[in-house]
């Protein structure tokens, strides 16, 4: 989140209407990025084993990227949706430091008012407009991302689930391995509230039913990652874009799916059924490890009639997905009790669950300890929080690392929490015998300039600024060598 927005302005107005459609439909925000020059295209035909996410890891970073001939079927493959910051923001309307914001101030419209937006639940939407003739993931182009992945994987799909208890609705992502036509095995972080829906299930002996919903827009999307927020989280998504969300019935469980979205697949959560899911490349630049988990019985599909589907190569794009709504989440939360903290941003160094950049525009004694304690405890994943001051870019790694080294005194600026919740994907994370969680030492770093110290030793050097198109620069021509 940037320095200087504040959460208001351009941030706190509703997106007009084209945003909001390019927000919420998939093939909306595909236009739009074909229209802005945003979008590659790959004509040659690929393969959706390792061949599609090779070709994708060397762009990484840039356009998102379509698929157009997939070996095996007619439906594309888009890859790299969030990898780009700058085109996020575009999609958004916004420039990029805003988009954070603009979640922020999603979550507290939606806290003040849960039912402000009410979507329609549909009988017929783009979702069904065809329904496949049996539950056959084979039909699907469902890669096989990295080398040793377990097999092929659903990783930008949208569970949705109702609370046994409440019959409310909540959504989350998950990896969800193909081990048969009609047959996933997935896996349930901690903390997760799918763990605790199963659960429920499971001591009563019953299924869960889900909705997968595969290709939706930005915002549901988006609004899937925020973290610990309960039940009918999906609603965030309608106050993301200022107006309602439809949802649509499903055909053969009683749980909704979104209108707009390429896929959805039906399926159940068997009780107390594990069976061997991954390798998987996960965010943290590793495999995650094979273990018995989860498992869904597939019922139905339906789709589009010419749908996309939506795949995310683990790397940039997850990182910022995930840092643009922890951002969000860690800045509501540390910024109520502490009004010096102007910005956080989650770099991709820290894989966007296991480092936070805190920026505060005031100093006070103890505020730097604060920061990080504070930080630490809106945002459980994160194992190093590093404190830096306004003028500072925290978006700069070097920057970042030259506050550290010139300003950080260990002997009064080192925080050391052993003993505290990890993140399970982490390899340094000691997990529990259940394997269910896990502990880790962390670190918070207070690279604030100290107060004990004579400021003026601390003042950057400044150069004058200048509008370099005021001036003739030419490049020298390449003296050609005499033979």
């Amino acid at each position: 989140m940037a320095k200087g927005t504040g959460g208001g302005g351009r941030s706190a107005k509703a997106p007009s209407a084209a945003v909001a459609r390019r927000l919420v439909d998939l093939s909306a925000c595909i236009d739009h990025l074909e229209a802005t020059g945003d979008l590659l295209r790959v004509r040659t035909e690929v393969d959706p084993r390792h061949e599609l996410a090779g070709v994708a890891k060397r762009l990484e970073g840039g356009k998102p990227v379509l698929f157009e001939r997939v070996r095996g079927g007619d439906v594309p493959v888009l890859a790299g949706l969030l990898w780009n910051r700058d085109i996020v923001g575009s999609i958004f309307g916004l420039p990029k430091d805003e988009v954070p914001f603009r979640i922020a101030a999603a979550i507290a419209s939606w806290r003040e008012q849960p039912d402000r937006y009410a979507g329609r639940l549909l009988d017929r939407a783009p979702a069904n407009e065809v329904v496949e003739p049996g539950p056959d993931l084979s039909r699907l182009p469902i890669p096989v991302h990295a080398l040793e992945d377990g097999g092929r994987y659903f990783d930008a799909a949208i569970v949705m689930a109702r609370n046994p208890r409440t019959g409310r609705a909540n959504i989350s992502i998950h990896r969800m391995m193909v081990t048969r036509k009609d047959r996933l095995t997935f896996l349930i972080d901690p903390g997760r509230h799918l763990g605790e829906y199963v659960a429920v299930a499971e001591e009563r002996g019953e299924r869960l039913p889900v909705t997968i919903n595969v290709g939706v827009g930005l915002a549901p999307w988006i609004v899937s990652s925020l973290p610990r927020l309960g039940d009918d989280k999906h609603e965030i998504a309608s106050h993301l874009v200022g107006r309602p969300i439809d949802l649509v019935r499903a055909r053969t469980v009683d749980v909704p799916a979104y209108a707009c979205a390429q896929f959805v697949v039906e399926a159940e959560i068997l009780p107390n059924v594990r069976e061997d899911e991954a390798p998987f490349a996960e965010v943290t630049g590793y495999y995650g490890g094979r273990d018995r988990r989860w498992v869904m019985q597939v019922r139905a599909i339906t789709r589009r009639a010419k749908p996309v589907f939506h795949t995310v190569l683990s790397g940039a794009e997850v990182w910022n997905a995930v840092g643009f709504t922890a951002e969000a989440a860690i800045f509501s939360a540390v910024r109520k009790s502490i009004p010096e903290v102007v910005a956080v941003y989650l770099p991709h160094g820290g894989c966007g669950f296991y480092e936070a950049v805190v920026q505060v525009g005031a100093r006070r004694p103890g505020l730097g300890a604060e920061v990080i304690r504070e930080t630490f405890r809106a945002f459980r994943s994160l194992q190093r929080v590093v404190v830096v001051d306004a003028d500072v870019d925290l978006r700069d790694a070097i920057d970042v690392d030259w506050a550290i080294t010139t300003r950080f005194k260990a002997e009064t600026g080192l925080v050391v929490m052993p003993g505290e919740e990890g993140h399970i994907l982490n390899p340094v994370v000691k997990i529990a015998a259940d394997c269910k969680s896990g502990t880790v030492t962390k670190v918070g770093i207070d690279a604030t300039v100290p107060l004990d110290d004579d400021p003026k030793k601390f003042e950057r050097v400044r150069f004058k600024p200048v509008d370099l198109s005021r001036y003739t620069i030419r490049s020298s021509r390449p003296v050609r060598a005499r033979r």
